[in-house]
């Protein structure tokens, strides 16, 4: 009897170990894959070809990138968010549960190589898979990162002691441009949020290049660089941020819905309110 119950104490104790997942299947854009996480402990997603980027809802898990390789870390027990890793081929949705036991973690999942299809096939995709065709008046953010399109900003570099904006997705829908952005503060003090003021600048002249740059984040330095004949205010319809203060250290998200139906290449620039050094902005080339 007492070796029975040694026994079934070891199984018990040896179980969570074997229950810990390596998990392989194929990349599928229409599909919501789950990945269970533990604290301290990292889970791998390996794709079949290069990231190029990754967005997620919160920083309760840490998220990093190299190569075909993506890296979630939860820093926070008791959180969930959600998470998109952007790839030649397409998007691909996840969704972080919140860190539970070790032996019921997601070590890695795998992700075979895309099978390319045809440009016929794709035109054969039903239209009650877009999300385009019946966008509702309150559109929703996770709308926006499933169905906007990426803002390139890996030449952005965080300022320090200021407040830093980083323009992560936009949508264009009937002369509506809904853009999607974080707040992260690198100051010393609280910072307050408001949806900000866009301005359209006209007559722009740029020391480098705007073409071939659309969705795109210009550095600080290159907004700094810019002159332009008019400025135009925008009508901001309506806005969301998530957090009415934003401690140091810490960030937000936020929603900005304005009227704008304008060319290629055109410049748009975000004013925030001021951090205690300046007034807080961001331009994005569309």
């Amino acid at each position: 009897m007492v070796r029975s119950l040694i026994g079934l104490l070891l199984l018990a104790v040896a179980a969570p170990s074997w229950a810990q997942k390596i998990v392989s299947e194929a990349p599928n854009p229409n599909q919501v894959i789950p990945v269970h996480t533990a604290l301290l402990h990292l889970t791998v997603i390996e794709l079949g070809e290069p990231v190029e980027t990754v967005a997620t809802g919160s920083d309760a898990f840490k998220v990093e990138w190299r190569g075909n390789k993506v890296f979630v870390e939860p820093r926070e027990p008791n959180q969930s968010t959600n998470l998109f890793i952007w790839t030649r081929s397409g998007r691909l949705n996840y969704e972080l549960d919140p860190a539970g036991p070790i032996g019921s973690m997601d070590f890695a999942i795998d992700h075979p190589k895309p099978v390319m299809v045809s440009s016929a096939a794709t035109q054969q995709i039903p239209s009650s898979t877009k999300v385009v065709s019946d966008l509702s008046e309150s559109f929703s953010e996770m709308n926006l990162m499933l169905e906007g399109r990426p803002v390139g900003n890996r030449q952005l570099k965080p300022v320090k002691n200021r407040v830093n904006v980083t323009i992560n997705n936009l949508y264009e829908q009937k002369g509506m441009l809904i853009i999607r952005y974080e707040i992260r503060n690198d100051t010393r003090g609280t910072y307050y949020p408001r949806t900000p003021k866009v301005v359209l600048l006209s007559g722009v002249h740029s020391s480098q290049s705007l073409v071939g740059r659309e969705d795109t984040q210009l550095s600080e330095r290159e907004a700094e660089r810019l002159s332009y004949r008019v400025w135009t205010p925008l009508q901001v319809v309506g806005g969301k941020i998530r957090g009415t203060k934003v401690a140091p250290g810490d960030a937000t998200s936020g929603v900005v819905d304005v009227r704008f139906a304008g060319p290629q290449n055109s410049v748009l620039r975000f004013e925030f309110g001021p951090d205690g050094r300046g007034l807080v902005t961001a331009t994005l080339v569309l």
